[in-house]
């Protein structure tokens, strides 16, 4: 509580609120190691407190032998490789939706796509590979209810030529990219390349297709 020159107690300055647009879950390959390689059990769900250079854990662990679940606390070094701290950085909150064999899903709310773009930029910089499994809006001004796309519902190749074909423009009305310099860049063929792209935009179209209120009030 600060103190002004008089001697009374001034009332304390908030901080600025940032509205968070977007929730995105993140499908992250770790670039090394973990200390949750070394837990005795399945790890089914982790709390992660960053704290200067220590990762604080507790860890939900299964023990299949005696059937029992109980929560372990850990404290270790803040690895390089370690997404959480890419998080921190940004001033996101990542909640550990999954922890599979190399590599965690995390979700966390941003302000808007540059805002994800840039966080996921940086993951990728210690990390072996992230991709966007899903994006939702936050916002309920506009509509009653959610739309979203769950992306996890693409194969990895289909995500990974989605993910090309967004970075270049391919589906840009005012670009000129074509098939062809996309498959090169992705290294496969144009018709592989295209097989690929029909199935996934076939996929967000039938996920989109579901009747909801939202789209009461478009024309």
């Amino acid at each position: 509580m600060a103190i002004n020159r008089i001697g009374r107690e001034s009332a304390p300055i908030d901080p600025p609120v940032e509205d968070r647009e977007m929730r995105v879950v993140l499908e992250i390959e770790r670039g090394g190691p973990c200390r949750l390689d070394r837990m005795e059990g399945e790890v089914i769900g982790i709390d992660v407190r960053l704290s200067e250079e220590v990762c604080n854990v507790d860890a939900v662990v299964r023990d299949p032998a005696q059937e029992n679940v109980s929560t372990q606390y850990f404290e270790n070094q803040l690895c390089d490789h370690c997404p959480g701290k890419v998080f921190g950085e940004h001033g996101c909150l990542p909640r550990y939706r999954e922890i599979n064999e190399g590599s965690f899903v995390v979700e966390t709310y941003v302000a808007d796509t540059q805002a994800v773009a840039d966080l996921v930029s940086d993951i990728r910089s210690v990390c072996d590979n992230v991709s966007l499994r899903s994006i939702v809006s936050t916002d309920r001004s506009e509509f009653n209810e959610d739309c979203s796309v769950d992306v996890s519902a693409l194969t990895r190749k289909q995500r990974e030529a989605v993910y090309h074909a967004q970075e270049m423009g391919y589906y840009d009305p005012d670009a000129d990219v074509s098939l062809a310099e996309l498959a090169d860049r992705i290294g496969i063929s144009t018709s592989a390349l295209s097989q690929r792209l029909r199935r996934a935009e076939g996929n967000v179209l039938r996920q989109l297709s579901v009747e909801c209120d939202c789209w009461d009030d478009v024309d």
